[in-house]
């Protein structure tokens, strides 16, 4: 079974040809075959792959053990190596720890196969690993990884596949999981009810088209999951034990999508009396909104007026700094609202690029007038300034969401996780965590000398 994802690609080939003699050729082949020298990664394969699990690894290019249609390149020794160490200590040992030493002699694949170079399919797909009949997994692009800087990826929800350097997680440590998972799926059935759940949704050729921060509305966890019930299954399961949790709730979060009007404009969620519900943060304090400057965003009317706060008798709120009452000023026009670190309102001006807070005047006090546009003055015969009212802000009202897909992936990873326990004795929440765990010592890993 192939797993394989998308990459647009463009080809150039420039085929070149000279002439020479026959006695030019070389009879021995580039690609060593047959009973070669046991050199010490061979002995070291056979200590820790075949004894212990009954494992063969591939390094050396066969013809005879790949797909001729594809062209595809020998994995460079020191990039197999460092593979080898990554896997015995992230992929086996995970398995080991959680499920017991006998668990991956019974199940394991027999074979891995290393590839140098990836494998693209008619269609332009990337093809990053191949399960045959449960008894050999092929992993491909192994030259591209870096020994002296390998990176793992778990806490993306939709990780960048063409990063440098390379995302070891998404070439290998997913894709071994997937195959694995379908090895398991494959040896025990699980419920037909995983089924059911996207039944109808499924895009079989179309997949390709689907991205994979698009998948989860429709109920999958990546574009290819959504190809069929089976793929579904095997990318839950990978996607779930090599994400941190903070990744997989940001998957959960893409599977829910804003309610529209038939106008277009957000639905949110209003309570019994007909009111908005709003955002809170732990306190219980309503979340602000903000604008592109990080400015408080002020209440307006349907005429664009800003909406200014009133006491509870119906009274003007002023802002005061020390007190005081923050006369206005004919350079203060566009205002910038926000709170400081106590949960004080300040209030600031832009002046030639630069923010000023208002209380720093310019001379220019705007002052009251009555309808004819007469200065108004107190009993002390002094000019009345017009003070700074509070506005009203926005605050973030909660969206009404249709959370189908979330409740998709959710329902799917339930029916997942009782087949795992039930079948397999396997807890996936531990095996999650034993898995980042060892995919996190990857930087402590050395993964250029044999030991």
């Amino acid at each position: 079974m192939k797993y394989v994802r998308t990459l647009v690609m463009t080809l150039l080939a420039v085929l070149t040809f000279s002439a020479c003699s026959e006695d030019d050729l070389n009879s021995t082949s580039i690609f060593p075959m047959g009973n070669s020298t046991s050199s010490n990664f061979d002995q070291w394969l056979n200590k820790n792959y075949t004894e212990p699990y009954n494992i063969k690894v591939l390094y050396r290019y066969n013809d005879l053990e790949t797909d001729n249609f594809y062209n595809v390149v020998p994995a460079d020794t020191v990039n197999a190596k460092a593979l080898a160490i990554a896997i015995k200590h992230i992929w086996l040992g995970a398995y080991d720890e959680v499920a017991g030493p006998d668990f991956l002699k019974q199940f394991s694949p027999r074979v891995f196969q290393f590839l140098g170079s990836p494998e693209f399919n008619s269609q332009g797909e990337i093809v990053l690993g191949t399960a045959e009949g449960g008894v050999k997994i092929t992993l491909f692009n192994v030259n591209a990884l870096q020994p002296d800087n390998p990176y793992i990826d778990q806490e993306s929800a939709f990780p960048n596949h063409q990063s440098e350097p390379m995302d070891m997680n998404y070439w290998f440590f997913h894709t071994m999981h997937h195959e694995f998972c379908h090895i398991l799926t494959q040896t025990k059935d699980y419920s037909t009810e995983f089924r059911s759940v996207s039944a109808g949704k499924y895009q079989t050729t179309n997949w390709i088209n689907v991205d994979d921060p698009d998948a989860p509305a429709m109920g999958f966890v990546t574009g290819y999951g959504s190809s069929e019930y089976n793929e579904d299954f095997a990318e839950i399961y990978s996607s779930y034990i090599t994400k941190t949790p903070e990744a997989w709730e940001k998957i959960l979060e893409a599977g829910m999508t804003a309610q529209l009007t038939s106008t277009g404009d957000t639905v949110y969620v209003k309570d019994a009396d007909g009111n908005y519900v709003y955002l809170t943060d732990a306190d219980g304090n309503r979340l602000p909104v903000y604008d592109a400057n990080g400015s408080l965003v002020p209440v307006t009317d349907g005429n664009g007026n800003v909406v200014y706060a009133k006491d509870s008798q119906g009274n003007d709120i002023y802002y005061k700094v020390d007190g005081e009452f923050v006369a206005q000023d004919k350079l203060h026009t566009n205002l910038y609202y926000a709170y400081d670190d106590d949960g004080n309102l300040d209030i600031y001006f832009i002046y030639q690029g630069k923010l000023y807070p208002v209380t720093v005047g310019s001379g220019n006090t705007i002052y009251m007038t009555d309808a004819q546009g007469d200065t108004l003055y107190n009993k002390a015969g002094e000019p009345m300034p017009v003070y700074y009212r509070v506005p009203q802000f926005e605050y973030r009202k909660q969206v009404s969401y249709d959370t189908a897909g979330r409740d998709a992936i959710e329902t799917k990873l339930a029916i997942m996780k009782e087949y795992f326990k039930n079948s397999w004795n396997i807890d996936m929440d531990k095996l999650r965590d034993v898995v980042l765990r060892r995919a996190n010592d990857i930087k402590t890993l050395d993964l250029k000398n044999l030991k």
